[in-house]
This record gives structure tokens, sequence and C-alpha cells, in this order.
């Protein structure tokens, strides 16, 4: 049981890391995020959907957390616009500090 909660622990951080890279990437471009739709591989789901969907792609992490998401396996997903907002707060806050 404490392997099982190991490897969720760590495939949640390899998760954020990935939403993080994201964030980090459309803000550092100055690109919206958002558009009129915020459900994953949906049309007019944003730049930030849009990017999660380019990795899944290619990352098996991504990959793995999206089909968790569309079998309904995930209540929480990290995905939504809180989410975004509240990493873009955090990641200003440690910007900041740092320089």
């Amino acid at each position: 049981m404490q392997r099982e909660i190991a490897n969720e622990k760590e495939r949640w951080r390899k998760v954020l890391v990935r939403i993080v890279a994201a964030i980090r990437f459309l803000a550092k471009n100055n690109l919206a995020f958002c558009e009129s739709n915020e459900k994953i591989c949906q049309t007019n789901n944003g730049n930030f959907l849009g990017t999660i969907e380019m990795m899944a792609e290619f990352d098996p992490v991504i990959q793995e957390h999206i089909r968790r998401i569309q079998n309904n396996e995930l209540y929480h997903h990290y995905l939504g616009h809180n989410i975004q907002n509240e990493l873009i707060s955090l990641l200003a806050e440690a910007a900041k500090t740092k320089y």
C-alpha cells in the first residue's frame, strides 16, 4: 500500500511539473490561456489545454492523465482556470523574490 501511495505521489508530481511548464511557456510568451471552452480534447479550448494536448502526443505521463480524465477516473485534474491562476500567482511571487 505504501508503494502505491508513493507511486501516486510521484505521478502527481510529474503531472504538476508539466502543467507548470505549460503555464510558464504561455506566460513567458505573453499568450492567452483560455477561450470559451475549458474541456480537454475539444475545439476552441485555448492555448493552455491545446499545449497540454500537444504534450500528450509525446509524453506518456500527460497522455495517461488525459486518459484518466476522459474515463472519469479523476475528479480533480488541475487543468481548470482556477489552478492556472493559482500557479501563475505562485510563479509571479517566486519571480519577485528571486529578482
